[in-house]
């Protein structure tokens, strides 16, 4: 009898196990729709850690915090932390991609300028930002409603949609820094 309920615990874990694997890194689906984020628009960076946005004139984590660039898969490999809007905005100050200190989080105009519509799960160009997590990505702007005032705005990268959250949520982070 004992063993019977192990088997089913053990069981249950392995299925929402499953189930958690899949809600970070889903399989993309992209329609017949024009890309909002062709993969010429960005310059990849002399380390292949960052990459510089020709429509916008912003430098770009490739890896979302938490990740690394490795080189001989080149790909971000380990796992994307999931943070509050506050640690996301302390989490800065400590960020560093090829030596630079200046990165931040980016406000909704910037997130919003590489959702890529075409496609969902995730909502972006993953030949330029490969590995990137399924959910929701903190802006640095808040939501300045007098009634939201515990609130910023988030994207969700699933389907490229625009939230206000509480900002005690959980949430990705991808870096963003101005040209030189």
């Amino acid at each position: 009898m004992k063993s019977i309920k192990i088997t089913r615990l053990v069981t249950f874990a392995l299925a929402n196990l499953a189930l958690l694997s899949n809600s970070v890194y889903a399989e993309q689906s992209c329609d017949g729709k024009t890309e909002t984020t062709p993969s010429d628009r960005f310059d990849i960076g002399t380390t292949d850690t960052y990459l510089n946005d020709s429509l916008t004139g912003l430098i770009w984590a490739k890896c979302v915090v938490g990740q690394t660039w490795n080189t001989t898969s080149q790909t971000c490999v380990g796992e994307p932390l999931r943070l509050t809007w506050q640690q996301a905005l302390q989490q800065a100050a400590t960020f560093r991609v090829n030596n630079n200190t200046d990165w931040r989080l980016p406000n909704l105009k910037e997130l919003a300028s590489i959702v890529e519509h075409k496609c969902v799960s995730p909502s972006i160009n993953i030949s330029m930002f490969p590995a990137s997590p399924v959910g929701g990505f903190w802006t640095s702007t808040p939501n300045t409603s007098a009634d939201l005032s515990m609130e910023a705005w988030s994207i969700a990268f699933d389907n490229g949609r625009i939230d206000s959250s509480d900002k005690f949520s959980d949430f990705y982070v991808r870096m963003v820094r101005y040209a030189e």
